[in-house]
């Protein structure tokens, strides 16, 4: 098996890096196995073992392979948090890019964010009461950052929609793009919960 040419197609995946180098140690450690079996063996003539070898190995690829594939799917996922003494700290939620949609109305002094859950009925949407924009820029089309933002007040769901809204008062005339890094969420009385993607949407004032 070339260890080296599924390392590299691995670390390619979009994955977490704790799962990109859980998948890369296993197949190391069966690598690593096998070398030292075709050692012992190297005096052996068994052409059939060879073969079975040789499928061994082309097995172990594809569920290589088919964990990668599986983690760097559309669905996204819990994850908890973990402070630098090990400790979990809360929970927040990953790879939500294709489970929120977004869109722009833009006016003279701000823009509204009308987001749309894709999956209503599935967790984390369905346990939500609000949802406002945790982390954000607004950029030029030259990809100058405009505006840093911060989090913005937390808005009603309604029928699995929101509004947000996001002032801007003192950015001129012109066209922006709005790059979103990730959502926070909440029933009222819950800890608000980080949902993490990549959202982008063009817009003019």
């Amino acid at each position: 098996m070339d260890y080296n040419n599924l390392k590299t197609t691995v670390r390619k995946i979009e994955m977490p890096d704790e799962m990109k180098l859980r998948i890369i140690n296993n197949c190391q450690s069966k690598n690593l196995y096998e070398m030292g079996e075709n050692t012992m063996n190297r005096s052996k003539t068994n052409s059939w073992k060879k073969k079975m070898t040789a499928v061994a190995a082309v097995v172990f690829l594809c569920l290589c392979f088919t964990a990668a594939v599986s983690a760097a799917g559309l669905s996204g996922f819990f994850q908890d948090i973990i402070n630098h003494r090990g400790t979990v700290t809360g929970t927040q939620y990953e790879q939500a890019s294709d489970e929120l949609e977004i869109s722009i109305i833009s006016s003279e002094n701000g823009i509204t964010v009308l987001t749309n859950m894709v999956k209503p009925d599935v967790a984390p949407y369905s346990e939500l009461e609000i949802l406002g924009i945790d982390s954000y820029q607004i950029v030029d089309m030259s990809g100058n950052i405009i505006i840093e933002g911060e989090r913005t007040d937390l808005f009603e769901i309604i029928n699995a929609k929101t509004e947000i809204k996001i002032s801007l008062d003192n950015t001129t005339a012109g066209d922006y793009k709005l790059v979103i890094h990730s959502f926070v969420g909440s029933k009222k009385a819950d800890q608000p919960l980080i949902i993490n993607g990549a959202w982008e949407c063009e817009f003019s004032i």
